[in-house]
């Protein structure tokens, strides 16, 4: 085993290794998954984004963009697993491809770029999986066109939040509404869901 790392260029021993122990790690981090031990062990490594939503509501709420909201949320790239994945395909086609006759530059080129596809491919491959999970969260879109009670009183004209009742998806819930309405909708009184304002809050109209 020396004589043969020896005899290994100091590319290839550079290659093997990044390949090794991130195979070792990637197959413990599989094992772990399949027992169910290690389905919450990943950590992050996200840039941290603060999203500002606008209490007011301008007309022009795109639901489709609050889709979007929720679905780039949930796709992390940068993640233990995917660092691991990276330094696993980086390492083993590093170590296919200095075996070759092919530049130097050219190697970590196509080695880099494969790493990045598998890092890219878990990310998807994790992001489907958390999509399947929340299947069965409570979305607001699918309150619209539902009557509703208001619970704490809604001020008029888009000027503050109350809260509703309203039946989502078979769940009661109470929600943060907003209405147009020029009077307060006093609490006790049955409205219609129109539109969603943001990811958390419902616009209303009184039932007349």
């Amino acid at each position: 085993m020396t004589q043969w790392w020896n005899e290994l260029s100091n590319l290839q021993q550079l290659f093997y290794y990044c390949a090794i122990p991130s195979t070792i790690v990637l197959f413990i981090q599989t094992l772990l998954s399949i027992i169910g031990l290690g389905n919450d062990t990943d950590i992050d490594a996200d840039i941290d984004v603060e999203v500002d939503y606008d209490s007011g509501f301008d007309g022009d709420t795109d639901v489709a963009e609050l889709d979007q909201i929720e679905s780039t949320a949930s796709l992390k790239f940068f993640s233990i697993r995917g660092i691991v994945a990276f330094f696993t395909l980086f390492g083993w086609v590093g170590v296919v491809l200095s075996k070759t006759n092919l530049p130097v530059s050219i190697i970590f080129l196509i080695s880099i770029f494969s790493g990045l596809l598998g890092m890219f491919v878990i990310a998807l491959m994790f992001y489907g999986i958390s999509k399947l999970q929340s299947n069965g969260n409570i979305s607001l879109k699918n309150a619209i066109g539902a009557t509703a009670q208001v619970y704490i009183p809604i001020p008029p004209n888009l000027s503050g939040k109350g809260k509703i009742q309203v039946t989502i998806q078979e769940r009661l819930s109470e929600v943060n509404a907003m209405t147009e309405n020029r009077k307060t909708l006093s609490t006790g009184c049955n409205v219609r869901v129109v539109d969603v304002i943001d990811i958390n809050t419902l616009l209303v109209e009184k039932t007349k």
